[in-house]
């Protein structure tokens, strides 16, 4: 399967380097905090030549558990495409009795196959970012290049594992976090923090402790984007989902990294002006199979959703 993945896609993972693409695999498919995924293969002429996954994933919504599947790594060896593969290993899917639909955020290749595997389109996620000054004198230089390797970049805060060592004050932030009761979102406790941020160094974390402007976590970390480089916010950890503290969180994380922009997830358009964040072109595009009747909400709708962008980065 990592044969077929790096004939893929060139590199994967993409944009991780602390981690073999081994140790990433067994990181991401067998230790996940929902269950190990279920794979796929499709063999040829002695040897995989394609291969698809399902990672089980829980959702929480009103008070209630939802079990579902995501469909992630969806890839065919460059030497046999174009021969019905892909949906040969879609066609051979089962799933669990228990969960209540399919989900993924394919690239642009897998949505035909996709949309021909009977999955419905959801809506598009949108992006957006907070440029910086130093963005606008990169894009004063026309075709200017950065010089540093993006390890080079110095970011100054402690790494999320070390954030999430001692994890009584994650813990107690996730505890009174509040979402929105009618928006399906990942259920996330300590062991979910650890898993998804612990284990790579890129990932880093800034916390605050109780008072004013109150307590809170971003998890975050940074990369290049093309000549830029981008401060991921992953994870904004707010007690009581106060402004002030989100607003405060976000100005250190600027002042932790010097990149270009910061990129972090809202609700609304509207939602991210409010603390000096623009909506960019580019979207995310989730897709779903119900897998049982009447679901309420429906996956259907991009309403029914509220996903982090830690949520859908790098998965």
């Amino acid at each position: 399967m990592l044969e077929v993945l790096e004939a893929t896609f060139g590199q994967w993972p993409g944009d991780i380097q602390s981690a073999s693409p081994s140790e990433f695999f067994r990181w991401k498919h067998v230790a996940g905090p929902f269950g190990p995924s279920t794979l796929i293969v499709a063999d040829a002429d002695g040897a995989v030549i394609g291969c698809h996954a399902y990672m089980p994933w829980r959702l929480g919504v009103s008070g209630r558990l939802l079990k579902t599947m995501r469909g992630v790594d969806l890839a065919v060896h460059p030497s046999y495409r174009r021969r019905g593969i892909s949906m040969a290993m879609r066609a051979a899917a089962t799933f669990p009795d228990d969960a209540a639909f399919m989900w993924s955020n394919p690239n642009k290749q897998n949505r035909p196959g996709a949309h021909k595997a009977g999955m419905r389109p959801i809506g598009n996620v949108p992006r957006f970012v907070q440029p910086r000054e130093a963005l606008l004198r990169t894009v004063r230089r026309a075709g200017a290049r950065r010089s540093k390797a993006p390890e080079d970049l110095r970011v100054e805060a402690a790494a999320a594992a070390e954030a999430l060592r001692d994890g009584a004050a994650a813990s107690l932030l996730l505890a009174r976090k509040t979402w929105r009761g009618d928006r399906m979102a990942t259920v996330k406790d300590l062991d979910y923090l650890r898993w998804r941020y612990g284990h790579f160094d890129e990932y880093r974390a800034i916390a605050i402790g109780p008072g004013s402007p109150g307590a809170g976590m971003a998890i975050f970390r940074a990369r290049c984007h093309g000549p830029l480089w981008v401060a991921d916010v992953c994870e904004l950890l707010v007690e009581h989902g106060a402004r002030r503290t989100v607003r405060h969180l976000l100005r250190l994380v600027a002042n932790a990294a010097a990149t270009d922009f910061i990129r972090a997830s809202f609700s609304s358009r509207r939602h991210a002006a409010s603390f000096g964040f623009l909506q960019t072109r580019g979207v995310t595009t989730l897709m779903t199979l119900p897998l049982k009747h009447s679901l309420t909400p429906d996956p259907a709708r991009r309403t029914s959703w509220e996903l982090s962008h830690g949520d859908l980065e790098l998965l």
